[in-house]
């Protein structure tokens, strides 16, 4: 039995994101008409950059038409929030491939920050996200590659809840295996409304509902904080 397109688009998606991480363009030249580059000028220059992507090219041509859903696969093209994704859901698991970019608007009215998040969602297995960043220069258009401009990095154990997490999980979370770490790991989702990115646990099953502790990376101008949400 053949398998349907979208579960073959997943299969693709997951693949790239692999490329994602180790692919990216360092520089991308930014061409826009008019005063300021919107979500679409950033997405169609970061996906020419990326010419030999047939997949990142479809994503950008998806985006452009504008926000609508067909069978299995929903876009969302808003360029007010300067937000842009496109999800794709396997026919035959229910499992969810999805890419989303945005930008934020520095404090300093000089640079903005573009990101861009390759989504697997797995209907039985671990969820998996590929962030990547880059700081763009009104003065010459250009927008160069960065690391994740937070102020650290999330830990296993940030995501049990002190107060509420058995010590013995607590203590596991501080001490990961490296055969478990996929489990731990943070899944990122860009901000559509608002400025924040919000986390989460790769394997929810690995700490009991109560014993989550609620993560998001709160923007604060140039970059992103950590911070414990109640």
């Amino acid at each position: 039995m053949k398998k349907p397109i979208y579960y073959l688009l997943l299969l693709i998606t997951l693949a790239l994101s692999v490329e994602v991480a180790e692919a990216q363009p360092l520089t991308v030249k930014v061409s826009f008409k008019g005063n300021s580059p919107t979500i679409i000028d950033f997405v169609m220059s970061y996906s020419r950059a990326h010419s030999n992507n047939e997949l990142f090219s479809d994503f950008a041509n998806d985006v452009k038409e504008g926000t609508r859903n067909y069978v299995g696969t929903k876009i969302v093209s808003d360029v007010k929030n300067a937000y842009v994704s496109r999800e794709v859901e396997s026919g035959e698991d229910g499992s969810v491939s999805k890419i989303e970019m945005c930008y934020w608007n520095c404090a300093n009215k000089k640079e903005k920050i573009f990101a861009v998040n390759v989504i697997s969602l797995e209907n039985g297995g671990f969820d998996e996200s590929s962030i990547t960043f880059y700081r763009y220069d009104k003065a010459n258009g250009v927008m160069k590659k960065i690391p994740a401009p937070f102020d650290r990095k999330v830990k296993p154990v940030d995501f049990a809840n002190p107060q509420k997490t058995r010590p013995e999980r607590i203590n596991y979370a501080r001490n990961v295996r490296n055969e478990d770490a996929n489990a731990w790991a943070p899944i990122f989702t860009l901000p559509r409304i608002g400025k924040d990115i919000e986390i989460r646990i790769a394997d929810a099953n690995q700490l009991r509902p109560s014993e989550r502790q609620r993560l998001r990376y709160v923007w604060n101008g140039n970059g992103f904080t950590l911070t414990r949400v109640n």
